[in-house]
């Protein structure tokens, strides 16, 4: 259920990096994840009367720090390559939409104020694996995210729960009816889901 949520990050550096620059990708996530906690748990904003005004700072932080244009891209793979200017132009804003409200509302419904562990970071390639747990009594949840430095900054490209990755996990999906569907259906479908307001 979380599995298609809450944090992966990743960061622009090598193996060589200095040990400022992967703190500065630990930052980052430890800053989302504090904002997203402080959102759920703020007195003034409790209960369902208050839920949109939620969603509507939750979404903005996920909008400000997941780089979903990239993300759009890589959630259709190879299929990417074959689409016209034209269609990648409608796929890129239906898919950062969708991702926002299917994002936003798993946090809604899961994340409070957490015990959060952040054991260390995974240097990736370019990216930087951000690895944490969040500690329950009853249950760990781990939790990864792959960060990538832009600029002086960095972006969330990915968040892994329990080993099963966001971004593979809309490329599973759209491979599969992509198989047998054309693109523009796809699209179609899209449109009528964000509309209704429900997660592919």
């Amino acid at each position: 259920m979380w599995c298609a949520l809450c944090a992966c990050l990743l960061l622009v550096l090598g193996a060589n990096a200095p040990a400022q620059a992967q703190s500065g990708a630990t930052d980052l996530v430890r800053s989302v994840l504090d904002k997203a906690m402080d959102v759920q748990t703020n007195p003034q904003l409790q209960g369902n009367e208050h839920r949109k005004a939620r969603a509507e700072l939750i979404q903005k932080l996920i909008a400000e720090n997941f780089m979903t244009v990239e993300m759009a891209r890589e959630s259709l793979k190879d299929h990417w390559g074959k689409l016209s200017q034209r269609q990648r132009d409608q796929y890129q804003p239906l898919f950062t939409a969708i991702f926002i409200d299917a994002y936003s509302r798993r946090v809604l419904d899961f994340l409070k104020r957490e015990t959060i562990e952040y054991p260390g970071e995974i240097p990736q390639g370019k990216y930087t694996k951000v690895r944490t747990i969040i500690m329950r009594t009853m249950e760990h949840i781990p939790v990864d995210y792959i960060v990538e430095q832009t600029g002086r900054r960095w972006m969330i490209r990915d968040v892994i729960i329990d080993e099963v990755s966001t971004v593979e996990t809309y490329q599973n999906s759209f491979d599969r009816f992509l198989r047998t569907q054309p693109f523009d259906v796809l699209i179609q479908r899209m449109a009528t889901q964000r509309k209704a307001g429900i997660d592919l």
